[in-house]
């Protein structure tokens, strides 16, 4: 099949990746495109911009107009990693049941970092098969380390392919495993010893992984070509704070070593889109001094908010005078859903990624 395109949103913490990922998905399945998008971010925020409930299986979510299709997909840390091995394991029942009680497996499925992230990104590749999506947009963890996850799978596709997990595969498949004895060799005596009692459960976990080596070897190097290859898009989110811009040159030259360019930077909140009702009251003949004060704070905010997009936009260009700028307005509102809609409304995402 097709790859489908793929963007994807990083930034740090607090500047509306999120909004803004859901924006863009939301942007391309009003043009008419089947689109997912996917937060691997744990603290879920993606399930309060779509104001719906998500989880690991996708769903579809309502659009504000057009003929495209738009999927959710959040997988949950607690289960991420289960529903992965289920997906995984699905032709071996038995394999999944040994693997779960595997106290090895259950240390991996607590407290590995990335193990969450792994798992949403290979349960992605799962969505867009069963809803044949052209479209999916990415929304990573607001941390330094989100574009980590960018090499897991190609990494874990060179793990699985080499000799040592066969070898390790026909260790678990002996029988004195806990005691050596002669029929094992030298090195794996010496490993047993040294493994000690969690040898069996080192040596089981390898051997019900061999079980499913090219399924997961042929996963990991489609979610690999997803996200490293030259058609894959990353957007920078910023927003006009010192962190922010901190943040964006450290992911530039991660992005960097990966051989990756970033598409754009998107500017969150970078300004205030005109208000009808502010002029209205500003012309009105009456008014009195609670509404002059709040006139006056809005100019004042709108005021600071433009010095500060001028400020940090004149940075960027000196820094990265390659890298085009999309200035996204502050939108009021309230419910973040509300937010989304009516960024996207602004958003021509579309004619964004047709420019590039």
């Amino acid at each position: 099949m097709n790859h489908p395109e793929v963007i994807v949103c990083v930034g740090g913490g607090g500047v509306g990746k999120t909004t803004a990922s859901a924006a863009i998905a939301l942007s391309l399945a009003n043009s008419g495109r089947r689109v997912l998008i996917v937060s691997i971010d744990p603290a879920r925020r993606l399930a309060d911009a779509m104001g719906v409930e998500l989880g690991t299986q996708a769903r579809a979510l309502s659009l504000d107009s057009g003929s495209g299709q738009l999927y959710g997909l959040m997988p949950n840390p607690d289960d991420a990693l289960r529903t992965f091995v289920e997906f995984l394991f699905e032709e071996e029942p038995a394999a999944v049941e040994r693997l779960l009680q595997n106290r090895l497996y259950q240390v991996l499925e607590a407290a590995v970092p990335g193990i969450h992230e792994l798992a949403a990104i290979s349960l992605t590749w799962r969505a867009i098969v069963e809803h044949e999506v052209d479209a999916v947009v990415i929304d990573t963890a607001p941390s330094r380390n989100a574009v980590d996850f960018i090499s897991y799978p190609k990494s874990l596709a060179k793990l699985l392919g080499g000799r040592a997990v066969g070898w390790m595969a026909a260790i678990g498949k002996r029988t004195s495993i806990v005691s050596p004895d002669d029929r094992m060799g030298r090195v794996e005596q010496l490993l047993v010893r040294a493994l000690g009692p969690v040898a069996r459960d080192v040596a089981g976990l390898f051997a019900e992984m061999a079980r499913v080596r090219k399924r997961f070897i042929l996963l990991n190097e489609h979610t690999s070509k997803l996200l490293l290859r030259p058609e894959t898009r990353y957007f920078l989110v910023a927003s006009s704070t010192a962190a922010a811009r901190d943040d964006v040159g450290y992911l530039i030259k991660k992005l960097g070593k990966l051989d990756m360019t970033p598409q754009a930077i998107l500017l969150n909140s970078a300004f205030v889109p005109e208000r009808e009702w502010a002029h209205v009251l500003e012309a009105a003949s009456v008014t009195t001094a609670a509404i002059d004060e709040v006139l006056s704070t809005l100019t004042l905010d709108r005021e600071a908010r433009q010095r500060a997009t001028a400020r940090f936009t004149k940075d960027f260009s000196k820094r990265y005078p390659n890298l085009p700028q999309v200035l996204l307005p502050f939108v009021e509102a309230v419910e973040p859903r509300s937010i989304v809609h009516a960024l996207a409304q602004y958003l021509d995402f579309p004619a964004l990624v047709a420019s590039r």
